[in-house]
């Protein structure tokens, strides 16, 4: 070795407490891994603050590039020193591409784990030492009742997809999605073939022109009917050659919306305008029967739907003597499915448009004992005890 080389320099090993460093981008320091956050990173330390980096799992220790410095750095994984026996292989062929998910590479168990943790951190300021239950989970596959895909341009070719993990601008044109139903990610398959062909401009963000948006997929779980809303920033060229288009392709297909949507914004829900078909797709979960609208107000997960439902009612255990009280009621879902445990139940919902839903959904069903109002839940619990009316059992959201 000559004068002039000098010995190569192992990277510093900042794990653990101390006296804080700053951290530069490039650098790469060792850390071990001790806990997820709500953004699906996992959190170790480094040079006494904290480093979040994608695809680690707590209790894995790995050398980790800095990417971007600060109070809550983040890295990426440039050697893995130990590895978790809690990881599995992710599913999808676009996983740590595509920015939907953030947890495939976890084993099902860890992740109910960790989540379980997640919201008792986050909770405990408020609970103090009050229980936080732990996760339950519906089946992790093929769950997802609705899809919402972005269209995108790709040397002149459409693209219809995820936004990318590290970019959020870059659409992932989506071949898979084993987290949604196979009827969605077929619809979203044969859309993008048959828009291609109408040969109508894309939207992009960047110079805001260009008329097609993107693309949601409702499918009902229980009668497999298919809803598809099509957003553009403007009026289509001609509706009916995308109605046509669409009904070829899609023999599910009962609905279809155009969302016109020109504000400058990711969300592709704007004025929905129904081009073909029937307002809803027919649903029916736990026993109640919904109509879904272009916004339906219940979780895109219908058989975790049915387990977030148990744990109300074993939280609320509501009698057949019971007044319950649902202080965010949606469109009516909960209350009606309370209805059948209860003597009443009273919903509160967000505006009179909603209320008339709920109303709606209790005639579908057959529901006598649900009241609905519009107005804050405070003012609805003073007018309900006014009346002499007593109250039970109360869901606060």
């Amino acid at each position: 070795m000559t004068p002039r080389q000098a010995p190569p320099r192992a990277p510093r090993r900042l794990a653990g407490a101390g006296r804080p460093v700053r951290l530069r981008p490039g650098q790469k320091v060792t850390v071990i891994f001790e806990a997820m956050d709500a953004e699906g990173m996992a959190v170790g330390r480094a040079g006494g603050q904290p480093v979040r980096v994608p695809f680690a799992v707590p209790g894995e220790e790995a050398l980790v590039e800095i990417v971007r410095p600060g109070r809550a750095a983040t890295g990426r994984i440039a050697a893995l020193l130990r590895k978790s026996p809690e990881t599995t292989a992710p599913r999808c062929r676009h996983f740590g591409v595509c920015g939907g998910c953030q947890w495939q590479h976890l084993a099902d168990d860890a992740q109910r784990r960790l989540k379980t943790a997640l919201v008792r951190q986050y909770l405990g300021p408020l609970l103090g030492d009050a229980p936080v239950a732990e996760a339950v989970g519906a089946a992790p596959w093929a769950y997802r009742s609705r899809l919402q895909a972005t269209f995108g341009r790709r040397a002149e070719r459409l693209v219809a997809g995820f936004y990318a993990a590290d970019e959020m601008r870059r659409i992932i044109n989506v071949r898979e999605c084993p987290i949604q139903m196979p009827a969605n990610v077929a619809a979203l398959e044969a859309a993008r073939a048959a828009l291609a062909a109408t040969g109508w401009s894309v939207y992009d963000p960047a110079t805001r022109r260009g008329l097609l948006r993107g693309l949601i997929v409702q499918t009902a779980q229980a009668t497999g009917e298919l809803m598809v809303i099509l957003s553009a920033s403007g009026e289509l060229p001609d509706r009916m050659a995308c109605v046509r288009a669409l009904r070829d392709a899609l023999p599910a297909l009962v609905s279809v919306f155009l969302s016109v949507q020109p504000r400058h914004t990711p969300e592709l829900l704007g004025r929905c305008v129904l081009l073909w078909g029937r307002p809803y797709v027919d649903e029916e979960i736990a026993g109640v029967r919904l109509r879904l609208g272009p916004r339906p107000d219940i979780p895109p997960a219908p058989q975790a739907a049915v387990q977030w439902l148990e744990a109300i009612g074993a939280a609320l255990a509501p009698g057949p003597l019971d007044v319950v009280v649902d202080t965010a009621c949606g469109d009516g879902f909960v209350p009606l499915w309370l209805a059948r445990r209860a003597r009443r139940v009273i919903g509160v919902a967000a505006d009179r448009a909603a209320m008339h839903r709920a109303w709606d959904q209790a005639r579908l069903n057959g529901t006598s004992n649900c009241l609905f109002y519009t107005r804050e839940p405070a003012r609805v619990v003073a007018k309900l005890s006014a009346r002499g009316e007593r109250i039970d059992a109360a869901l606060v959201a």
